[in-house]
C-alpha cells in the first residue's frame, strides 16, 4: 500500500555523523528521529563535516536508508538537476531549508526552485540567523542580501519555522510576515543521569561545550573562575574545536591567572555520543554565549540531570524559579560568580533536588504534546 505520509525534503549543510557544526546538526537529527513515524524524511546534505577536508566514511551521491529516513551525502553542492529529479522521484510534498544564509543549501536552491511551476511548498528555519547579534557578524553583506531578497520577493511564498518567541519577532521584523509556525527544538532523553550523591560540598565539576570563538564568551568563564573563593574547588572541562586561535590564547592567559583551586582540562572535539559521557561525569553546565537560537547543550544537560548557568543571550529563562539553574547577563561577573559559588557550596542532598528538577524539566520539554502538534503544522502541506 502506498504511504499516505507527507514526503519532506530537508536541505542542511551538515548532518550526522558530523558534529562540528553543533546545534544545526542536533536540530535536524532530533527532528527526523522524533518525527520519522509521522513523515517520510529525505535529508540532502554535504558529505563532510564543517571545515573537514576528508569526506565521511559513507557512500555519497546516492540515497541511503537510515532507520526510517533517507540521507543523500552530496560530494558537491546541489544543482537544479538533482533537486528536480529528487522532487519528482520521491514525490516531495514540502522542502525544508535548515538555514538562512547558506549559499549551497538555501539561497541557490530556493532561487532555482521558486519559479518552478510544480515546486512543493517551502519552509525556512533561520536557526537564529536573523537575531540582532547574529546580523552584526558580516553586517553589511547580510543587510545587502536581505534588502535584495525582500525587493525581489525571494521569500514571499514560504512558511517560516521559528523556535522561540524572540525568533518569531526577528522574522517579523526582517520580512514583515505572519506566516510563521513556532515550535521549539526537539531534544532527546538519555537513559542514564548523573549520580548526584557524588557531589561534595565546596566542590563542583564544571563543563562548557562550544566552539572556541568570541561570540561564545568563553573568556567570561575564566574571568568568573578567577573570582571564585580559594576554599572552593572547581574541576573544569571544555569541549569544542578551536575556531579562533588568537581568542583561545587570550582565554589561556586568563586561565593562568586563576588560583590552584581551579583545575582545567581542554578535551577538544568530541562526537555527540562521546559528549554524553562527559555530561555524566559533570555536575554543572555553563553557556554564556552572546547569542544562542536554542542552546541544545542546555536541554541535553538538563536531560542528564545537570543544573545550568546561562547568559541572557540564550532563550532559557526563569531557571532559578524551577530550581534548575540561573540566567544572568554575561556582563554580570559578580552575579555569575555568586551563582557558581552557590552551586559549588551545595551538599549532595540539596544538589540532588536540583538535579532531579533538571531531569524532570527536560522530560516536560521533550515529551511536550503541544510542541509535537506545532511540528505537524510546520510540515503541513495545506495552503498558508
Amino acid at each position: 500500500m502506498e504511504s499516505t505520509k507527507t514526503n519532506v525534503l530537508i536541505l542542511v549543510d551538515w548532518f550526522t555523523p558530523g558534529f562540528r557544526a553543533g546545534g544545526p546538526i542536533r536540530s535536524v537529527s532530533n527532528l527526523v528521529k522524533t518525527l520519522q513515524n509521522e513523515f517520510n524524511f529525505y535529508v540532502l546534505t554535504s558529505n563532510r563535516d564543517l571545515g573537514a577536508e576528508e569526506p565521511y566514511n559513507v557512500e555519497f551521491d546516492k540515497w541511503l536508508k537510515c532507520e526510517d529516513y533517507w540521507v543523500y551525502y552530496a560530494d558537491s553542492r546541489p544543482n537544479k538537476k538533482l533537486l528536480e529529479s529528487t522532487i519528482a522521484m520521491e514525490r516531495i510534498d514540502l522542502i525544508y531549508f535548515n538555514s538562512m544564509f547558506s549559499s549551497s543549501f538555501t539561497i541557490r536552491p530556493l532561487r532555482m526552485l521558486s519559479n518552478w511551476k510544480n515546486c512543493p511548498q517551502m519552509v525556512i528555519a533561520p536557526r537564529g540567523m536573523l537575531s540582532p547579534q547574529a546580523l552584526k557578524i558580516k553586517s553589511s553583506k547580510k543587510k545587502l542580501f536581505l534588502l535584495i531578497a525582500r525587493t525581489l520577493g525571494w521569500y514571499s511564498n514560504v512558511r517560516w519555522h521559528s523556535t522561540s518567541p524572540e525568533e518569531t519577532k526577528n522574522i517579523e521584523a526582517s520580512f514583515k510576515t505572519k506566516i510563521i509556525v513556532e515550535a521549539r527544538n526537539l531534544g532527546w532523553l538519555p537513559k542514564q543521569v548523573i549520580d548526584a550523591t557524588k557531589k561534595q560540598t565546596n566542590v563542583v565539576r564544571l563543563l562548557t561545550i562550544s566552539r572556541i570563538a568570541p561570540i561564545k564568551n568563553l573568556h567570561v568563564v575564566f574571568e568568573i573562575l578567577e573570582r571564585v573563593p580559594s576554599e572552593m574547588r572547581i574541576q573544569y572541562s571544555h569541549i569544542g574545536p578551536i575556531e579562533d586561535g588568537e581568542y583561545w590564547e587570550r582565554c589561556l592567559r586568563l586561565m593562568a591567572r586563576c588560583g590552584p583551586n581551579i583545575e582545567f582540562e581542554y578535551i577538544g572535539e568530541q562526537s555527540h555520543e562521546e559528549i554524553s559521557t562527559y555530561f555524566l561525569r559533570s555536575q554543572l553546565l555553563l553557556l554564556l554565549s552572546e547569542s544562542e537560537n536554542f542552546g541544545h547543550v542546555v536541554l541535553e544537560a538538563f536531560a542528564h540531570g545537570l543544573p545550568c548557568i546561562v547568559s541572557q543571550g540564550t532563550p532559557w529563562r526563569h531557571l532559578e524559579d524551577k530550581m534548575i539553574g540561573f540566567d544572568l547577563s554575561s556582563e554580570d561577573l559578580n552575579g555569575l560568580t555568586e551563582k557558581l559559588s552557590y552551586i559549588c557550596k551545595m551538599s549532595a542532598e540539596e544538589f540532588g533536588i536540583w538535579s532531579n528538577s533538571a531531569r524532570s524539566f527536560a522530560e516536560q520539554c521533550i515529551l511536550n504534546d503541544e510542541n509535537l502538534i506545532n511540528y505537524k503544522k510546520v510540515f503541513s502541506i495545506e495552503k498558508n
